[in-house]
């Protein structure tokens, strides 16, 4: 194997240059579950990627796509770990079609850039991942990564028109087109999409964008618990009110650096909404949400302006900091209908309780997703007691027969604790569909040198 990575490696050199950084201790930031890569190669365009993953294909090397590594925390250890191929390189916009509310651009471009570039003719593509500054598109949408914005613009997918790929051998495929109604077969976008990089490495898309709100502002309430301020969500979701973005906090990622440090949210939960519209539509829907807030019990109400507003948005969708940071925090994600969110919090209480751990509570109170984070109270903790206790209370009493069932997962974490659970939540998969999914794998990378062993059921 190391012929084969020097082989490999000098022929990049000889090719492209400076697109290659050799046993250097740079490759140190791209580790992935505590492996290093041997070679990190940067292509500036797609036909040097593509020709990049011919030549690790025909070598056998593994190779990991990486856009920010926002994402690099989830997932099992790498099976094993060759080459990482950074697309820091491919980060320009290709063509920017206001009239026609879309963007093309490169898969490395941050979402910040994105956001910029569309801000400026009054026009969002709704993508609202973890850290915009550092996290890429390309990996926004290839791990289907969706933020609190997900209740009113939907899920990071359903932003592609248009996906330019490169397949593990090199070979090189555009899906969909520069039209709503693109799809006559597979939607390729929607699978390529929460992939996580094992299937095909995204150079370039095309995103829809929608005409940004004039102005936004929000509401804030607080609660005496979690239960009674997810049946206030439920009242504004079940409202013909459309929200941005709310979200149910808990006193501790209310408390917590990343939550807007000088904005005084009540505790020990708060449910906060946003909205936007022209300036009379967004008094009247913050007017009917007081409304339901009121009606619901909620105490305390804090009205927020459009800077706050914007600034609590872009904060909530990244994980607290502080305490609740660092390798030994459990990042817990589980996701279900809405009336399930008051069960996941409880199974977050009792989780942290059993493996002594405290705990922080964010949730997508519009979306069905629950997120938590888990800080070792003592060195006494419990990672494998905590994630049993979570996994078996969030199942609990769900119904199968129901659109949607539980899904969970373990965002980041110890490696110790990945070793011994489904981090994707593949355990409550039919066999069935997990052999579907490893039929698409071999279908798309015979070789199994994309990100090999990271993703569900170490595929």
């Amino acid at each position: 194997m190391a012929l084969k990575l020097d082989s490999f490696a000098q022929s990049i050199e000889t090719d492209f240059g400076d697109s290659v950084l050799w046993s250097d201790e740079r490759a140190e930031s791209f580790k992935l579950g505590g492996k290093a890569p041997s070679v990190v190669v940067s292509p500036a365009d797609h036909e040097t990627l593509r020709r990049v993953l011919s030549r690790a294909n025909e070598a056998g090397l593994a190779v990991f796509p990486w856009g920010g590594g926002t994402g690099s925390g989830t997932g099992y250890r790498p099976e094993r770990y060759d080459v990482a191929l950074s697309l820091a390189r491919m980060s320009k916009a290709v063509e920017f079609l206001k009239d026609d509310l879309t963007a093309v651009v490169e898969a490395g471009m941050s979402v910040e850039d994105l956001n910029r570039l569309t801000g400026a003719e009054g026009q969002t593509a709704g993508l609202d991942p973890p850290h915009p500054g550092t996290s890429t598109v390309g990996g926004a949408i290839i791990a289907d990564r969706s933020g609190p914005m997900r209740v009113r613009w939907g899920k990071a997918r359903d932003r592609v028109m248009r996906m330019k790929v490169a397949l593990a051998d090199g070979a090189t495929h555009t899906y969909g087109a520069l039209v709503v109604k693109n799809v006559t077969g597979y939607d390729m976008n929607r699978l390529l999409s929460g992939s996580w990089g094992t299937l095909a490495v995204v150079t370039e898309l095309a995103i829809r964008l929608y005409k940004a709100p004039e102005h936004i502002g929000a509401r804030a309430a607080s609660f005496s618990s979690t239960d009674a301020a997810f049946k206030a969500a439920r009242a504004l979701m079940a409202s013909p009110l459309m929200p941005i973005w709310a979200e149910v906090l808990d006193d501790a990622r209310i408390d917590s650096p990343a939550s807007g440090g000088d904005i005084a949210l009540s505790g020990p939960v708060s449910l906060v909404a946003s909205f936007g519209d022209f300036e009379e539509g967004l008094k009247d829907q913050l007017a009917r949400f007081e409304e339901i807030l009121v009606k619901e019990g909620g105490d305390d109400i804090l009205r927020l302006d459009d800077e706050t507003t914007s600034r609590l948005g872009r904060t909530l969708a990244d994980p607290p900091g502080g305490d609740f940071s660092g390798p030994e925090v459990l990042a817990l994600r589980a996701s279900g209908r809405l009336d399930q969110l008051p069960r996941f919090a409880e199974a977050a209480r009792r989780a942290a309780e059993s493996g002594k751990y405290r705990f922080a509570i964010s949730a997508h109170a519009g979306s069905g997703v629950l997120r938590c984070w888990l800080a070792p109270e003592d060195e006494e903790c419990s990672p494998l007691e905590a994630w049993r206790v979570f996994n078996s209370l969030c199942r609990e009493g769900r119904d199968e027969s129901q659109a949607r069932s539980v899904h969970l997962r373990l965002d980041s974490g110890p490696d110790s604790l990945k070793e011994q659970i489904s981090v994707w939540g593949e355990d409550a998969l039919e066999p069935g569909a997990l052999q579907v999914m490893r039929n698409i794998k071999k279908t798309y990378d015979p070789k199994g040198i994309l990100s090999p062993g990271r993703f569900v059921d170490r595929m």
